[in-house]
């Protein structure tokens, strides 16, 4: 573990640029930095909402559960792009914060490297296996031809996606969130664009029905990366490699263990949490096409409650990252309170205006008047509570996350989710009809709360050994064996 006095000084972080998040205000950059990645999260949901609701407008609520599925399984796979990018950027940040330039150099070439032959196998087992996936979660006879096709464009645009999710997280690493949004805002915007356009036909265009949204974010996308890419090299990022630095992109197998070693607790804890919802998706789909589109409705609005936590949580990762690579154990605790305690907040007021604006929200995606939307309201009534718990154990994980300390956010969900959330939606159907797969949701998000603060408080992730130490250490080993 790194500690106070065993670790760099603040003055090596403040060469290399980390000096504000080491040394400045803590709640302050904490705003600041979450703000950009706040915009991020909320143009992806805008982007994802727009295409749900012209798909829903033009193509009807069948459709709609088409998105729903497709998008539970593109969460999952996503896990093993935000594993290595979130090692990346932890590994980065304390490299960073340590005034290392040269350790940064190398994460960056072997996380580029390996994402983009992982996302590339990913994209074809994804094509091949879209009808079995789409038949093995019970999709209603209505909506699979929609599901199939949807998710094998949305696995197309796999590769470019997952490579430039991997670019944003390490451009955050290195204390930049405002990069990452301009360039989001050139594939949102692009996305947007292309998909009413490919799904009806526009101006002489193709019909391409729901592979538009696959489509519109694949050509958006690669447009965006492309532009990073240039842009890190113009401004000479720490994160560009020049020509002395291309060996990095070669693999090392002292550093690729190091990424997955590290990083896939985060993927497999986005399969599992996924994992879990795609069984609640099962069952959810069992009651019919009008209780699936409700529910997909819901999801959407959902994940805009869900908004500031995610990009607090974000902000105090690379924060706290920064400040355990400086050695500024005392900052790292106050980041820790002050974060989950505005996300805590935020994510209470952005409840509050949904359950006072009633049915209106949905309405964008569904219809007044039918039992969709009736469905969808008593959904919301129920769940929407439960993501306020949920604000306050992703920025506690994040913290732990700073320190390489990846395993027990991942088992502490894997509890929650599967011992407590599923047997508790399908032992309880029985009693409360489809309304135990509603509760399940805040009961599942509480206890990992409540989970996530004991360990926090209790927990060995302070003796966690720090990324860069283990970086320098297997780079020492891996020399004597040489």
């Amino acid at each position: 573990m790194t500690s106070p006095s065993a670790g760099h000084s603040s003055g090596a972080a403040g060469a290399t640029g980390a000096g504000r998040f080491v040394e400045g205000p803590i709640t302050a950059t904490l705003a600041r930095f979450a703000l950009p990645l706040l915009l991020t999260n909320f143009l992806h949901s805008i982007s994802g909402t727009w295409g749900a609701v012209w798909v829903g407008q033009v193509l009807g609520a069948n459709a709609l559960t088409a998105v729903a599925t497709a998008n539970v399984i593109m969460f999952m796979v996503m896990g093993s792009a935000m594993g290595i990018g979130t090692a990346a950027g932890v590994a980065i940040g304390q490299s960073l914060g340590a005034g290392d330039e040269r350790a940064v150099k190398r994460v960056v070439g072997g996380a580029v490297a390996f994402i983009v032959v992982l996302s590339l196998a990913l994209a074809c087992l994804g094509w091949l296996l879209s009808p079995a996936i789409v038949d093995g979660i019970g999709t209603p006879a209505a909506a699979r031809d929609f599901a199939v096709t949807h998710l094998r464009y949305t696995c197309l645009a796999m590769p470019s996606i997952f490579t430039y999710l991997v670019m944003m997280m390490m451009l955050r690493g290195v204390g930049d969130a405002r990069t990452p949004f301009r360039f989001t805002l050139v594939w949102i915007g692009g996305t947007m664009a292309l998909t009413p356009l490919l799904l009806t036909g526009a101006f002489g265009l193709p019909g391409l029905g729901i592979a538009s949204l696959g489509l519109a974010s694949l050509a958006a996308n690669a447009l965006a990366l492309g532009a990073l890419v240039a842009y890190v090299y113009l401004k000479e990022s720490p994160i560009a490699l020049h020509r002395g630095d291309l060996h990095h992109f070669r693999p090392d197998p002292v550093l690729l263990r190091l990424l997955v070693k590290r990083g896939v607790p985060l993927a497999l804890e986005s399969i599992l949490v996924q994992g879990s919802y795609f069984v609640l998706l099962s069952t959810v789909n069992q009651y019919g096409a009008a209780t699936a589109a409700a529910y997909a409705a819901s999801a959407q609005l959902w994940g805009y409650v869900q908004l500031p936590s995610n990009a607090l949580a974000a902000s105090m990762s690379a924060m706290a990252a920064m400040n355990i690579g400086a050695g500024r154990w005392d900052r790292v605790e106050k980041i820790a309170l002050r974060g989950c305690s505005l996300s805590f907040v935020i994510a209470s007021t952005a409840t509050v205006l949904m359950y006072a604006l009633g049915d209106a929200p949905l309405r964008l995606f569904i219809p007044a008047g039918g039992e969709v939307l009736d469905i969808a309201w008593r959904i919301n009534l129920i769940a929407l509570w439960g993501w306020i718990a949920l604000s306050a154990t992703v920025g506690l994980f994040a913290v732990m996350r700073a320190n390489g300390a990846m395993l027990a956010p991942m088992l502490i969900f894997a509890l929650t989710m599967w011992t407590l959330r599923v047997p508790f939606a399908l032992g309880l159907q029985p009693v409360l009809g489809e309304a135990a797969i509603w509760w399940s949701f805040p009961f599942g998000t509480v206890c990992s709360a409540l989970f996530a603060a004991a360990y926090y408080r209790w927990g060995g992730w302070r003796q966690q050994r720090g990324m860069l130490a283990d970086l320098d250490t297997q780079v020492d080993e891996g020399r004597v064996g040489e």
